[in-house]
């Protein structure tokens, strides 16, 4: 593995690593963070995060292709929470997947994930084009 791409992935997975704290503590500590973030920024740095997670896993695959992954992803994901079956909505009730896939579907969610998604690819471009990728 070149050493450029070892570091582009050393680096996605440490955004990764650190994007998740950040969103679950607009999640357990809304109270510190301002009314707008403590709302909607842990569905920002869902998506977000999964961006970070794809980069990571995909380094040669184009930011704004997995930006655009990403969205559809967490679109998809909102969508599933229409599906109200009893096994899926206790599933949904569990720690770990109640944080992957939602409880009930919101539509400003989906504008969340835009934002995020942006963010993601944003953050992506600027560091490749920076000296931080060279």
């Amino acid at each position: 593995m070149k050493p450029m791409r070892a570091k582009k992935i050393f680096l996605y997975f440490v955004l990764f690593l650190l994007t998740i704290p950040i969103g679950l503590a607009t999640r357990l500590y809304p109270h510190y963070f301002p009314g707008l973030i403590s709302t909607y920024g842990g569905d920002v740095l869902y998506a977000t995060c999964l961006f970070f997670f794809l980069r990571f896993l995909f380094p040669a695959t184009e930011p704004v292709k997995l930006g655009i992954l990403t969205l559809l992803a967490c679109i998809i994901i909102e969508l599933q929470q229409l599906y109200k079956a009893s096994w899926i909505v206790q599933l949904r009730h569990t720690f770990p997947f109640g944080l992957i896939l939602g409880y009930d579907f919101v539509l400003s969610d989906c504008i969340c994930y835009a934002v995020g998604a942006l963010l993601g690819t944003g953050i992506a471009l600027m560091l490749e084009r920076s000296r931080v990728m060279r």
